[in-house]
Formats: structure tokens, C-alpha cells, sequence
């Protein structure tokens, strides 16, 4: 049964009519089902229109949907996904710290719907096979997070919550135990 929750906007975010959701199971040990959803003003947005998949680099500079899972010791991953169907992921050491790039075994199954004032975006997105068996474990911490590019240029930030000062969608602030 899926989780949703009610992602917050950073303080210094520019005004917009938007409310943003993120519901999250785990289909398989491996395995995590992502559901981000917007609603409101989404015509002020630009979603990437590009319909391609594979790896892709520097998401977060558009609209890019984030998922990060943080074990206990403080290891962490970092997946972020485009609605154009790329995706890119990162493994830490430690809070910011040795990021190195994973190359999935199965890459993330993503989906897109825009229509009637209204973004989905679905993802499957599979860890086995990376090496990181210690993320199949039940006791793990979660961060669900959007960078969302204003037709103004302007970038807006969505996040479970935030540390003061700026966004920092690395910071434990932002993760909740699952």
C-alpha cells in the first residue's frame, strides 16, 4: 500500500498555485514505486518534451523529479528522474561526500501524464543488482524532491522538508524513516 505525502515548497520559492504530492511502495525488497503529482497552475511550469530513456546528466538544471534513500550508517543514493524519461544516479559515502555514479541493472520504468491541470509522474525504479545490498534492508530513511523550472526561468523546490537557508535536498532535515 503506498505512502503519500504532501511535499512542503522552500521558503524562497517565487508564488505559484500548485500543490505537489509524492506517494511511495515497495513492490519488492529491490524495488520502489514513485508517484509524484502536481496540481494547479502547471501550465507555468516547463516539463522537458523530449520522449527519450536512458542515462542522462544534470536533470536537476530542469524539471527533475528526485528520490534519495539514506541507510542508517549514513550511505546514501540519490535517483532523479525527467519526464522526458532520463534518469541519472548517484551513491554517497556520507553527507555530500564520495558521490560516485551507479549504473542500475534495470533502468527506472518512467511514465508521464500531463493533462486537465494536472502532472504525474511514475517511476519503478529497481536497486538490485548495484551493489548496495544494504538498501533491501526494512530500516531506511527516504527524501521525495522536485526542482521545478518556471516558464520565468526561475527554479522552485518542493521537498518532504528543508533545513533553513537554502534548499539542500541532501540535508537529514529532509528524510523521514521507513
Amino acid at each position: 500500500m503506498p505512502t503519500t505525502y504532501t511535499l512542503k515548497p522552500h521558503a524562497d520559492n517565487p508564488p505559484i498555485d500548485l500543490s505537489v504530492t509524492a506517494s511511495i511502495s515497495r513492490p519488492e525488497t529491490s524495488k520502489w514505486l514513485l508517484t509524484y503529482e502536481l496540481a494547479g497552475r502547471i501550465e507555468s511550469i516547463i516539463f522537458p518534451n523530449e520522449s527519450v530513456s536512458g542515462r542522462g546528466s544534470n536533470l536537476w538544471k530542469k524539471t527533475c523529479f528526485e528520490f534519495f534513500v539514506r541507510h542508517p550508517d549514513g550511505e546514501y543514493l540519490e535517483c532523479n528522474f525527467s519526464p522526458a524519461g532520463l534518469w541519472s544516479c548517484f551513491s554517497f559515502n556520507s553527507y555530500r561526500r564520495g558521490m560516485r555514479d551507479i549504473d542500475l541493472q534495470n533502468w527506472p520504468k518512467i511514465s508521464a501524464d500531463n493533462s486537465s491541470g494536472r502532472f504525474k509522474l511514475e517511476v519503478l525504479v529497481d536497486l538490485n543488482g548495484v551493489g548496495l545490498s544494504k538498501y533491501t534492508e526494512a530500516r531506511l530513511y527516504i527524501a521525495l524532491t522536485i526542482v521545478i523550472k518556471m516558464r520565468d526561468r526561475r527554479l522552485c523546490y518542493y521537498a518532504l522538508d528543508f533545513s533553513d537557508g537554502q534548499p539542500d535536498f541532501h540535508h537529514a532535515d529532509g528524510f523521514l524513516a521507513v
